[in-house]
C-alpha cells in the first residue's frame, strides 16, 4: 500500500528496502567485549562553544594505551556516517593530551575546548584504544568517538521543517519518512511514531537533522491497519501529518 501526505508532497511511486542509519551517531567501530571499554557521553552539544570534558572507561583488567584523533564526518540522506577530515580552518579543537595509557579498571578524563568560525559545526574525537584482549588472546584496537555538536543560539523552528515523503512497507513491517531541513540551522529529532486508531508505534530512534539537509527515517508498523498520523517531536515543537492511503496502479 502506499499513502499520500493530505496537503503535501505525494509519495514516490517505488517502495525502498535499503536499510537505514538510525540514530544520533553510531561508533565508527564496534568493541569485541561491548561493556568492557566506553566513553561517556557518546554525544554532547553545547551553543557556539565548548569548554568541556568526557571519559574513557577501561573496565578489562589490561592497561590501555590511546591514541585521539579529532575527525570531521557528515551523514547521508540515508543516516549513513561519512568520516571526513576535520576542516580546521572553519573549526579549532584543543585537547588536554593526545595519548595516554589507562591502567586496568580504570577511567580517564579528557578535557577539551572547541570554538567555529561559523556555526551550527560538528566534529568527533576519536579514541583509539589497544592493548586489550579477546578470550582466545587476540590483541583488540577499539574506536570510540566522543560527537560533539556546535549549536547556533537561535533553535529550529517548526516551519524550517518539512516532511516530504513516506514509504509502508508491509513486508518488511516498516514505515519510511522523509524530511526536510529548510534552514541554516542543526535541530534533533527526538523521536517518530505513527498511529492508526487506539494502535501507535514504538518511537523510532532520534537524530541530527542537519541544516539543508534530506533525511530519511523509518518506524516499525506492524498495525492491522494502514497509519493514519505521524508524529515527529522536536525539543520545542511537533510535526502532526495525516496520512491517507491511495490505490497502487
Amino acid at each position: 500500500m502506499r499513502l499520500s501526505l493530505v496537503g503535501n508532497v505525494p509519495l514516490r511511486r517505488s517502495v525502498r528496502r535499503a536499510s537505514l542509519a538510525l540514530g544520533g551517531l553510531a561508533c565508527l567501530a564496534a568493541p569485541a567485549e561491548p561493556a568492557a571499554q566506553s566513553v561517556s557521553p557518546p554525544i554532547a552539544e553545547y551553543q557556539e562553544r565548548a569548554r568541556s570534558s568526557y571519559q574513557l572507561i577501561n573496565s578489562t583488567i589490561f592497561p590501555l594505551s590511546v591514541v585521539l584523533e579529532v575527525r570531521g564526518f557528515s551523514v547521508t540522506e540515508r543516516g549513513e556516517v561519512q568520516d571526513a577530515p576535520l576542516d580546521t580552518a572553519k573549526v579549532r579543537v584543543k585537547l588536554s593530551a593526545m595519548s595516554f595509557r589507562i591502567p586496568p579498571r580504570a577511567t580517564y578524563t579528557v578535557f577539551y575546548e572547541a570554538t567555529a568560525d561559523s556555526v551550527p559545526a560538528w566534529f568527533n574525537i576519536v579514541s583509539a584504544m589497544t592493548g586489550g584482549k579477546t578470550e582466545n588472546g587476540l590483541n583488540v584496537r577499539i574506536l570510540l568517538p566522543h560527537v560533539v555538536y556546535l549549536n547556533q543560539k537561535e533553535p529550529l523552528r517548526r516551519e524550517q521543517v518539512a516532511v516530504r515523503a513516506f514509504e509502508l512497507d508491509t513486508v518488511a513491517g516498516k514505515l519510511r519518512v522523509q524530511l526536510e531541513n529548510l534552514s541554516p540551522h542543526l535541530g534533533r529529532v527526538q523521536q517518530v511514531t505513527a498511529s492508526a486508531g487506539k494502535t501507535t508505534s514504538a518511537p523510532g530512534a532520534g537524530f541530527p537533522l542537519f541544516p539543508r539537509m534530506l533525511r530519511w527515517t523509518e518506524v516499525d508498523w506492524e498495525g492491522p491497519a494502514a497509519p493514519e498520523r505521524l508524529t515527529v517531536r522536536f525539543a520545542r515543537f511537533s510535526l502532526d501529518t495525516v496520512l491517507a492511503p491511495t490505490l497502487q496502479r
